[in-house]
C-alpha cells in the first residue's frame, strides 16, 4: 500500500561513525540493489564538523531472503575508511562540499558496468548552484566529469538556474529516457519545489524542465501554504503501473525561513501528464488527470 507505512523497530539502523569523517552527522543520498551480490548500496553524505555534511560515503549490506529483513544495524558495513567522493579544491572543481548524491549503473556497449554519480557541490562558485557528475567502474572508485559545455563555465550537468539552490536528487529511467528528479529552491530558496531534468543519455545533453513544470501550487485540492508551502527531497517510484510521489514539505514558516519548518513526509499519486522534449518519455505528476 504506498500511502500507509510502518516504522522498523531496530531504527535508526544506519548512524554515524564512532569517530573518522563521518562522526557527526549523515544523510542518505540513495539505494541501489545489487542484484549479483543480493545486496544493498547505500550512498550517503556525512561530516565530522557542525556544519552541512561535505563528503559523501557508501555503506553495503545484504537484502534478506524478503529484501529487507537483512538491512539491520549489525549487518550495514561501511565501505573502506574513507569517502567516495570528498570535494575537490583543485581548478576547475574548487568544490569546499559534494553532497546528495544519486546513483544510477548500467551496462555499457562492451557489457560492462559503468556508474553515473549527480551530486551537489559548493565552493567558489557559491552554495549549491547547480548538479556535477562522477563515473566509475566499480560504484567505489569515482572519476569527476566537467561538462566543458556548460554555458556558465561551471561544468554542470546541465545550465542551472541563477540564484536558486540545487540539493536532494534522485535518478532514474522511463523507457530511453533519463530523469532526474531535482530539489531546487529558486531566488534561494524562496520556495522549494521538485523540478525535472531529462536527457537521452546519461552523461551529457540533459536539459532541465521549466521550474514551474511540477510546482506544488499546480496541484488543485492538494496545495495549501499551511500544508506543503516547501516540497523538497522529490523521489518518484511506480507501483503496479501507478506512479507516486514521496517528498518531503512544510508549511511556510512564520518567519520564512524553511530551515525552520516543520517537515513531514508525504506520498502524492500522480495521474497527471508531463511532456518533456520531443522524442522523449512523457512523466506522470501530482495534479489531474488531462481533460479534468
Amino acid at each position: 500500500e504506498p500511502f500507509v507505512w510502518h516504522q522498523d523497530p531496530d531504527n535508526p539502523v544506519f548512524k554515524p561513525a564512532a569517530n573518522g569523517w563521518d562522526s557527526r552527522s549523515l544523510r542518505l543520498d540513495c539505494v541501489l540493489y545489487i542484484p549479483e551480490e543480493d545486496a544493498y548500496y547505500i550512498y550517503y553524505s556525512a561530516t565530522d564538523r557542525d556544519d552541512a555534511q561535505d563528503r559523501i560515503g557508501l555503506a553495503i549490506c545484504p537484502a534478506g531472503e524478503d529484501g529487507y529483513s537483512g538491512v539491520t544495524p549489525e549487518t550495514i558495513r561501511r565501505s573502506g575508511e574513507k569517502p567516495v567522493l570528498a570535494p575537490e579544491p583543485a581548478e576547475p572543481f574548487c568544490e569546499t562540499m559534494a553532497s546528495q548524491s544519486a546513483v544510477f549503473r548500467e551496462r555499457d556497449a562492451t557489457g560492462q558496468w559503468k556508474w553515473y554519480m549527480y551530486y551537489s557541490y559548493r565552493g567558489r562558485n557559491g552554495v549549491l548552484p547547480g548538479i556535477r557528475l562522477a563515473t566509475s567502474r566499480d560504484g567505489t572508485s569515482w572519476e569527476r566529469q566537467y561538462n566543458a559545455d556548460d554555458p556558465a563555465g561551471k561544468g554542470h550537468l546541465f545550465a542551472s538556474t541563477p540564484d536558486a539552490y540545487y540539493e536532494w536528487h534522485q535518478i532514474f529511467k522511463v523507457g530511453d529516457t533519463y530523469v532526474l528528479s531535482l530539489e531546487v529552491g529558486p531566488e534561494r530558496g524562496a520556495r522549494w519545489r521538485p523540478v525535472m531534468a531529462v536527457s537521452s543519455r546519461p552523461d551529457k545533453g540533459w536539459e532541465q524542465l521549466d521550474l514551474d513544470a511540477v510546482v506544488q501550487t499546480r496541484w488543485p485540492g492538494v496545495y495549501s501554504d499551511e500544508t506543503i508551502f516547501h516540497v523538497a527531497t522529490p523521489a518518484f517510484y511506480r507501483f503496479n503501473d501507478r506512479w507516486y510521489l514521496y517528498t518531503q514539505a512544510c508549511p511556510l514558516p512564520a518567519n520564512r525561513n524553511y530551515i525552520d519548518g516543520k517537515w513531514d513526509l508525504w506520498c502524492f499519486e500522480c495521474t497527471a501528464k508531463l511532456p518533456t522534449r520531443h522524442g522523449l518519455a512523457d512523466l506522470f505528476i501530482p495534479g489531474p488527470p488531462a481533460g479534468k
